[in-house]
């Protein structure tokens, strides 16, 4: 571009020398390069994140690549690799990670029966107490170690044809609930946990609840699902205010006061959907109301709704 002879002859070729030998240094572009090739994989995983599927059983696995990737680009520099994997491990334990990712990977069969993956003694502790969490009685826990070990060893439907060839093309929620009727308590937690989705919207906080869940990149949810979600977290805002809400001076119904291009309630900090789930967890079961979104959670960790 520097070099055409239209450039040359126009007035900003005289003005821009400074900006030619920065962008003409090869130390400039080596460190662009080294900048893509760490960034790619996270923004790769962000992406996932922010698509639409139930992402959380495979966040697990996206993350384990990334530190691949940094380890393999920075082979011949281990103190560098060092520096950005610690970077990133700080950042995954400290803000992104939960024991549901953990859980979603166990349980999703495109991971498990993947003889190449080598990760699942370090996520087993975690799995375990997630499942504690969601099998709350002797009676969902009953025959679970025989139900796991089925699902280990692809023992009856886990092992059919059809279960085998949908275990790399169907979402992990949904092959637990068409192959998973055997273990039916193992089925039951397994589809609550894979069904959770993903999203890094949390990062925009100033985004209410139906702008969200309407974000054109958000997960496609369907529309009913969608209005249902606003309708409940709104009421339960309402239903909650008389007893949050602060005793102010002055007139009750000054109307002035009222912001009349605001027909929604804002949204609070407070986890009304959440404890509204946690009162009713059977409508976690099916595919009914709010079963597949819980707001706007970063990688879809939903620690509280569980317990965790």
């Amino acid at each position: 571009m520097f070099h055409c002879a239209e450039y040359s002859s126009s007035s900003y070729a005289s003005r821009s020398i400074p900006c030619v030998e920065i962008l003409s240094d090869d130390e400039l572009w080596r460190a662009v390069e080294e900048i893509v090739a760490v960034s790619e994989p996270l923004l790769r995983v962000m992406r996932d994140v922010s698509g639409g599927k139930a992402a959380i059983g495979y966040i697990y696995e996206s993350m384990t690549k990334v530190t691949d990737s940094i380890r393999t680009y920075y082979i011949m520099d281990e103190g560098k690799c060092k520096s950005f994997l610690d970077i990133v491990e700080q950042k995954w334990q400290a803000e992104l990670h939960s024991p549901l990712h953990s859980a979603a990977a166990y349980l999703n069969p495109s991971i498990q029966y993947n003889p190449e993956i080598k990760f699942f003694s370090s996520i087993k502790e975690e799995f375990y107490h997630v499942l504690d969490k969601v099998l709350t009685t002797p009676d969902l826990r009953q025959d679970i170690t025989s139900q796991l070990h089925a699902f280990r060893k692809a023992q009856g439907m886990f092992g059919s044809n059809i279960a085998k060839e949908a275990r790399n093309n169907t979402s992990p929620g949904m092959w637990w609930e068409q192959y998973g009727d055997s273990a039916p308590s193992l089925q039951r937690a397994a589809v609550r946990v894979t069904s959770q989705v993903c999203s890094t919207l949390t990062f925009q906080r100033d985004w209410g609840i139906i702008l969200q869940n309407h974000y054109e990149k958000r997960n496609k949810l369907d529309k009913e699902a969608l209005a249902d979600q606003s309708y409940v977290h709104y009421n339960l805002t309402l239903h909650s205010e008389p007893k949050t809400r602060k005793k102010l001076d002055g007139d009750p119904i000054a109307l002035d006061g009222i912001d009349m291009t605001s027909p929604w309630v804002e949204d609070s900090d407070g986890p009304i959907l959440t404890q509204w789930l946690d009162r009713f967890p059977s409508a976690l079961d099916g595919g009914d109301l709010n079963t597949r979104q819980f707001g706007g959670s970063i990688f879809g960790t939903n620690d509280n709704l569980f317990g965790l």
